[in-house]
């Protein structure tokens, strides 16, 4: 019984054996079966990548002219829809009341097209009113966009447009010039030499005035010109090569005989080329001074014979404009190292206030026309 049940065990473990290697053998097969097969995805893949590039390659041959045809006509597509995004980006911005319209000198052509702009009809009889803090505004920075100002304000004027000019001219108060002192000083000296200049100033009047018991006015005048001309030295000097270069950019000539300009623009270049054409280190305070009253007087004149009113200030005015009764190009003064900023307005307050303000310097000058009497 005993050696009948080791007979049978001894068969089972036998055919348990030939069971598991049946079934390695079995799981072998399948495992190369499958790498076979695998292989041969992998290369029927590589087969039909490489017959496709061939195909679209032999595709772009033939059809490359077409295809170039195409890109062009996509792009030029693209470029229009890319226009009229920016066009209407533009016509968005122009509807804003007020808008940016950059920084002096850059928005002088704003300027003259606003004035080109403005009507001359009975139904619109506003008139145009510019504050500014001197009547060369711009000459110095663009004189072809300050050249075409002057044309149109004269022309606006032989058609009969009431033109008013707020200037800052305080030659009738005890310090006479010190405006153009002013110009000099912001222009062509260094921006952080203006205090020492101030305090300097302010201590040679005390000397002056302890040596000479003359009037303070003419202390003040000898105190500026001897300070001023030491920071204008230096500044010359520091900055020669931009000060050729201004002092050359200024001399550019404005009239042109071949248009039949304006006699003013001759006399502006004979004045500039007076005081300026000459060697840079004989440029002096007092020549940018001087050149800065002569331009003034004949601006003057100019203004007068074509009957633009001009009203001077004793002090700058809180900002510069130019408003025709439907537009106002308006612009704060620099101050410490600041940009003068432009901006253009349909806004009606603005305008209002504008308004508001030319009537108070009106009877501001007229009481003091009337009390100079």
């Amino acid at each position: 019984m005993v050696a009948a049940f080791q007979v049978k065990r001894k068969v089972t473990k036998k055919m348990i054996h030939l069971f598991q290697k049946k079934l390695y053998l079995c799981n072998l097969k399948n495992r190369k079966k499958i790498f076979l097969k695998n292989q041969i995805m992998e290369k029927s893949k590589i087969k039909i990548v490489k017959s496709l590039f061939s195909n679209l390659y032999k595709l772009m041959v033939v059809l490359s002219p077409f295809g170039l045809l195409l890109s062009i006509v996509f792009f030029i597509v693209q470029g229009n829809e890319s226009a009229r995004l920016v066009e209407n980006l533009k016509q968005i911005e122009q509807s804003l009341s007020t808008r940016h319209i950059g920084i002096f000198p850059d928005y002088l052509d704003e300027i003259n097209l606003l004035l080109a702009e403005t009507p001359c009809t009975k139904e619109n009889d506003s008139k145009i009113v510019i504050f500014q803090d001197v009547l060369f505004y711009g000459m110095f920075y663009n004189g072809a966009a300050f050249k075409e100002m002057i044309k149109q304000i004269a022309e606006l004027s032989s058609k009969g447009k009431r033109i008013v000019i707020a200037y800052y001219d305080n030659s009738n108060n005890m310090r006479k010039g010190q405006m153009f002192r002013e110009v000099v000083q912001e222009s062509w000296m260094h921006q952080s030499d203006l205090g020492k200049l101030s305090i300097e100033r302010s201590e040679l009047m005390r000397k002056l005035r302890e040596q000479n018991t003359g009037e303070r006015k003419n202390n003040f005048h000898v105190a500026d010109s001897i300070v001023s001309e030491k920071y204008f030295v230096l500044y010359r000097d520091d900055k020669s090569n931009e000060f050729g270069n201004r002092v050359k950019k200024i001399l550019t000539p404005m009239y042109d005989m071949s248009r039949n300009d304006y006699t003013l623009f001759k006399k502006l270049d004979e004045i500039k080329n007076r005081y300026l054409n000459k060697s840079e280190k004989e440029i002096h305070f007092c020549d940018m001074y001087d050149m800065y009253q002569d331009v003034t007087n004949e601006l003057k004149i100019f203004f007068e014979q074509h009957n633009v009113k001009l009203i001077p200030l004793d002090n700058y005015l809180t900002m510069t404009c130019w408003s025709n009764g439907e537009k106002v190009l308006f612009a704060f003064p620099g101050r410490y190292g600041s940009d003068e900023i432009g901006f253009l307005s349909q806004d009606v307050s603005i305008m209002k206030y504008i308004d508001v303000m030319l009537e108070g310097i009106e009877n501001i000058a007229t009481t003091e026309e009337t009390t100079s009497r």
